[in-house]
């Protein structure tokens, strides 16, 4: 036993070494345990012990099918025990994103870690800048919410490129395989719409808000199945982009529409305001229901029925997909893990008489 215990700190000794006089830099791959076993003369079960108690110690991390990196400088051999949420956001005391923020600071606690948030407008240069900031404070991965996913790949491959682990919040870019924690739009679209039809209700549109985004887009095929379900048309009318409100109205006055799904609370809220300006009474002319459960507006609380999305959890399966990568546990190919959406009635949707 204690021949064996010798050979492995003998390999872990001289990779050590390496690491702190700079032989091995920052992000520098390891050769692979084949190479260290022909190297050392050793067996592979000896090699795997010195890299998984170096990885323990912060000098390296192991990533499934890419290999081991060098991941401390040697000025500071220990890991940070940090992580940091970059968070693209229209309104910093929106509750969603403090609950995003609350699941992922709870999951980095029950890993030792602690999480940073640093806050940007959505402007592609303004992330990257916030990305190279918490790099150069040595995070060891990012949870990453961009305004507009597609426009932000550039960013994503430079984290590729440093080999930095990351995983993407709420909005993903479907032709960018990436790890990513959300909310199942889909499904929430047919729960929201099949609720509408049991109210009655046949003549219904979806409402965008940046239809640019997966996750809307999501939602009204979810629209689309539950009414070709119901075996109600969907058709081009169907979908309502940069509403004209004065038209909108008239078209609810002549029941040409009955309700309306709108793809976020934020521009339900917003189309409950605009109709009322055109004395449209809500929910006697038109039922309206929103997405997100969003607690920023006191209209949310008090009567509009939404589909509630669990930020909380999405921030807790955001980390914990993180941290899983930097552990080393997962595979190459992409995970999504999506929270279950359900319905939170009140009285902004009524039957249709």
């Amino acid at each position: 036993m204690e021949r064996k215990e010798s050979k492995y700190l003998v390999v872990k000794q001289a990779i050590k070494e390496q690491i702190e006089n700079g032989t091995l830099k920052v992000n520098d791959k390891l050769p692979t345990e084949a190479e260290y076993v022909e190297l050392f003369q050793v067996s592979t079960i000896t090699v795997r012990r010195a890299l998984t108690e170096l990885a323990d110690e912060g000098y390296v991390k192991r990533l499934k099918h890419k290999g081991t990196f060098v991941t401390s400088p040697s000025s500071s051999p220990s890991a940070s025990r940090l992580i940091a949420l970059i968070l693209y956001s229209e309104d910093r005391k929106d509750s969603s994103y403090i609950h995003i923020i609350r699941g992922a600071q709870t999951m980095a606690s029950s890993f030792n870690y602690s999480l940073i948030v640093e806050w940007h407008d959505g402007n592609v240069t303004n992330e990257i800048n916030a990305i190279r900031k918490m790099l150069n404070l040595n995070v060891e991965g990012l949870l990453i919410y961009s305004f507009d996913p597609s426009k932000s790949i550039a960013n994503y491959r430079y984290l590729e490129s440093r080999k930095i682990p990351f995983v993407l919040l709420d909005r993903y870019e479907l032709d960018y395989p990436c790890y990513f924690s959300g909310c199942n739009n889909y499904d929430g679209g047919i729960l929201a719409t099949q609720f509408l039809i049991r109210q009655k209700h046949q003549k219904i549109r979806f409402s965008g808000y940046k239809f640019f985004l997966k996750s809307e887009q999501e939602r009204y095929d979810g629209f689309c199945s539950a009414m070709r379900q119901a075996g109600l048309a969907v058709s081009d009318d169907s979908l309502l982009l940069d509403v004209d409100y004065d038209d909108l109205a008239r078209q609810i006055r002549v029941r040409e529409v009955t309700a309306i799904f709108c793809c976020n609370d934020r521009h339900a809220v917003q189309m409950m305001e605009r109709l009322r300006e055109r004395g449209v009474a809500i929910p006697q002319d038109v039922s309206i229901m929103g997405f997100d459960d969003w607690r920023a507006s006191p209209t949310v609380d008090q009567e509009l029925t939404t589909v509630l999305q669990d930020f909380n959890k999405i921030g807790q399966n955001a980390a914990y997909l993180l941290f899983s990568l930097l552990q080393g546990k997962l595979a190459e190919e992409p995970i999504k893990l999506l929270t279950t959406p359900s319905l939170v009635i009140r009285s902004s949707v009524q039957e249709n008489l």
